[in-house]
């Protein structure tokens, strides 16, 4: 099969954000638990994962291209898998902060390359439209996966156990075998190079995405999906 490499490794980098993104409420639970932090506290966890997928699919998407899609989907690997080793170590709440943070800057990036990376290992709309199925389907699956991933390291009998904390070692071992498929692998981004334009070219295009009537728009899906 054609870009076989490449297409696995994408659905790998889909699985591996699908558990860390989908984990953030477990983690709430489990910082509780360990470190005394009242739910309040906990819950900017949420805001430390989106706000930084917000903000940066925003900014990326115009320079993204210059910088590489493998480059950028390296990069992404490459700060989780290091966040991931930290975490069986770490006994303080804003290493929680940081991980998160770095989960969504980083999944931005992935998001982003992910996306314009199918339209360059697919041939044909109609495979086009599969892959990106299969994608989405495989991205619920790491989502269910990485509940029972997280489950087999909690201790139900001693709440106040950091034992699950070893659960970063087995995704930082994903997130690490990912950046070693992608960085073996040949991707051609000849097709996915943007038009010359300049720092300030760039900059209008980004800023062109944060226009008022996008904002609004913006704004009443997340009102619609949080309602």
């Amino acid at each position: 099969m054609k870009n076989l490499n490449i297409k696995a490794v994408l659905f790998l980098n889909y699985f591996v954000f699908a558990i860390l993104l989908n984990s953030v409420g477990t983690v709430i639970l489990q910082v509780q638990q360990n470190f005394g932090i009242s739910k309040s506290s906990a819950s900017v966890l949420e805001g430390f994962k989106d706000l930084p997928i917000a903000i940066c699919s925003f900014i990326l998407a115009s320079f993204l291209p210059k910088i590489g899609i493998k480059k950028s989907m390296l990069t992404a690997l490459l700060l989780v898998s290091c966040m991931c080793f930290v975490m069986p170590f770490t006994n303080t709440f804003w290493v929680f902060k940081l991980l998160f943070a770095t989960v969504g800057v980083s999944f931005a990036l992935i998001k982003i390359s992910v996306f314009t990376s199918i339209g360059l290992v697919t041939e044909t709309d109609k495979e086009h439209s599969s892959f990106m199925g299969f994608l989405e389907g495989f991205f619920m699956i790491g989502v269910l996966a990485g509940n029972v991933l997280f489950s087999l390291y909690i201790d139900d009998h001693n709440p106040e156990s950091t034992r699950w904390l070893n659960v970063y070692w087995v995704l930082g071992g994903l997130s690490t075998l990912s950046f070693l498929f992608l960085f073996f692998s040949k991707l051609n981004e000849q097709e996915a190079k943007s038009e010359k334009t300049d720092l300030l070219g760039d900059l209008r295009n980004s800023a062109s995405l944060f226009s008022y009537k996008k904002c609004c728009s913006f704004y009443y899906v997340l009102s619609f999906l949080y309602w």
